[in-house]
């Protein structure tokens, strides 16, 4: 981050240590914070935040790919057919900044006609990085969000936490948790491109979160990555579009609370286009 900060590019090297006081701190005797400006995403937006210490985390954790690029690579092709022009396109991990500012940033990718949420400010007291995790010991600060949420009594009920009404995922329970809600529909949506990959495509698909590339041509058919089982290569701009959204969410664990209401809408809108039946769902 350092040299990005300095001189405008990175060049490769070896695994560091991971966050040093460096990292973030330009002067060590005062422990003064890199100043950045405006933060430009890879949607091409530049945004900039009224907290001087997002800008600096949102350097990070904005992804390394955009709902507008994949829009880009599927241009002028057949929704259905499967194109040697297409791959595999990672979002990155953790892309919190992209998810929180919603439409704003376009980090996941959005389908035409549609509208999507813009920055999720939550509120005055905690609508910055590190009012809910601080920087340094990098731990949800659960009592903190239990002042205003009932229901949180420790920080693994942090997944508890909603606002609202509306049974989103269509299964009829409203009393679980924003995050219960957003899991149900990552779940569907894998089910979703897992049928639409082998039944549209001929070509089923299995997935791997812990081995890159993540996704494999699932040769015997079982639904899972077997020894031998290479890359997927069979994409369609349907299955490209609706993949990138599904890591998306899979990538950042913390979406719900980031902006989950952006969330919902992104998969809501993927299984729509994948002809998921639904109509017993609520978009937000």
């Amino acid at each position: 981050l350092p040299l990005f900060l300095g001189e405008a590019f990175t060049v490769s090297c070896a695994p560091s240590n991971g966050l040093q006081c460096n990292t973030c701190y330009s002067d060590l005797s005062t422990y003064e914070l890199y100043t950045v400006e405006a933060v430009e995403f890879p949607s091409g937006a530049v945004l900039v935040s009224e907290e001087p210490g997002d800008n600096l985390c949102m350097q990070c954790h904005q992804g390394r790919a955009a709902g507008n690029q994949i829009q880009a690579r599927i241009n002028g092709l057949e929704l259905d057919e499967v194109s040697d022009r297409l791959g595999f396109v990672n979002p990155h991990y953790f892309a919190a900044a992209a998810t929180r500012y919603g439409a704003e940033a376009n980090g996941a990718y959005q389908f035409e006609d549609k509208e999507y949420f813009g920055l999720f400010e939550h509120v005055r007291r905690a609508d910055n990085c590190a009012e809910c995790h601080g920087a340094h010991e990098l731990e949800i600060d659960w009592e903190f969000c239990a002042d205003c949420h009932d229901g949180v009594a420790g920080p693994e009920e942090l997944v508890n936490i909603r606002e609202y009404e509306d049974d989103f995922d269509g299964d009829g329970d409203v009393s679980e948790g924003i995050a219960g809600e957003i899991a149900t529909m990552e779940e569907m949506l894998f089910e979703a491109i897992q049928a639409y990959a082998a039944d549209t495509l001929g070509a089923p698909m299995a997935y791997d979160s812990a081995s890159y590339p993540y996704f494999f041509a699932d040769a015997d058919g079982n639904g899972e990555v077997s020894e031998g089982d290479g890359r997927y290569a069979s994409w369609s701009p349907r299955l490209l579009r609706n993949v990138y959204n599904y890591l998306w969410v899979a990538k950042d664990p913390g979406s719900w609370a980031h902006n989950g209401q952006y969330i919902i809408q992104v998969l809501y809108d993927s299984l729509e286009d994948l002809g998921v039946d639904v109509s017993g769902m609520t978009r937000p």
